[in-house]
């Protein structure tokens, strides 16, 4: 277990599922050049051989190709924790990368605003079951001053409808009246928060808003799109960025 083999186990084991070139990035806080990510993609195999990693295929929407995500095993988060991608579905592992891409970007941020995150990606399923819960505090603030948020990633287009609501505005209606409840401050310490919807694309977000007018026209969800941090719309027509916390 060499220096290098570590610290690709630590860092998949803080973002959960990484592709190769999202590991080297991270370590070498940069962007990587080929021969960095052969590198790291060596270390990956032997890891993946000695069953402290999985690398499963995915396609690739970027290139039109196939990918390879990796995750830490049963027997890597026994020494890095983390969490298991033993027993998880190939289909979904373009929405768990979209999660780690969020995750890096938003710690990215934070670094640079000498700002404390604190990031949680499993067992939250309390009350509500968001896909992750993070926090944002400012040290040179008052030390109570955190921004609570949950993070739901949408990949698919609005759909599942049950009643007459598809599953997206269902589970939205779930944090609406959870919201400023004695039950979230019972099991999260908190009573309000932010709720984080990243879409696709432009198109995805307008339907969403447009689908919250009627009975979830709150500034709580901030509405948002692939691959930014700086554009969150809000169902009552505002538009808000991390950095205005």
């Amino acid at each position: 277990m060499t220096r290098i083999k570590r610290a690709v186990l630590a860092t998949i084991a803080q973002y959960f599922v990484l592709r190769s070139k999202d590991v080297t990035k991270l370590l070498r806080k940069r962007e990587p050049n080929t021969n960095d990510i052969r590198t790291i993609n060596r270390s990956l195999k032997l890891l993946d051989q000695a069953g402290f990693v999985h690398r499963l295929k995915y396609l690739d929407l970027a290139n039109d190709g196939v990918g390879y995500a990796c995750g830490l095993t049963d027997k890597g988060v026994a020494e890095f924790g983390g969490k298991t991608l033993d027993e998880h579905s190939e289909r979904t592992l373009d929405h768990e990368l979209e999660i780690s891409y969020f995750h890096m970007a938003l710690q990215e941020f934070c670094e640079e605003r000498r700002l404390v995150l604190h990031w949680k990606q499993s067992y939250l399923k309390h009350g509500v079951n968001p896909d992750a819960y993070f926090s944002i505090t400012d040290p040179a603030k008052d030390s109570k001053n955190t921004n609570h948020f949950f993070l739901e990633v949408e990949r698919a287009k609005i759909g599942n409808y049950k009643d007459g609501e598809p599953s997206i505005i269902r589970k939205l209606k779930g944090y609406y009246e959870y919201y400023n409840s004695d039950d979230c401050e019972k099991a999260w310490g908190f009573k309000t928060y932010r709720v984080i919807v990243v879409l696709r694309n432009d198109e995805r977000r307008a339907n969403l808003l447009h689908a919250m007018q009627a009975e979830l026209k709150h500034r709580m969800f901030w509405i948002s799109i692939e691959g930014t941090l700086a554009d969150f719309r809000t169902p009552k027509g505002d538009t808000y960025s991390l950095s205005d916390l």
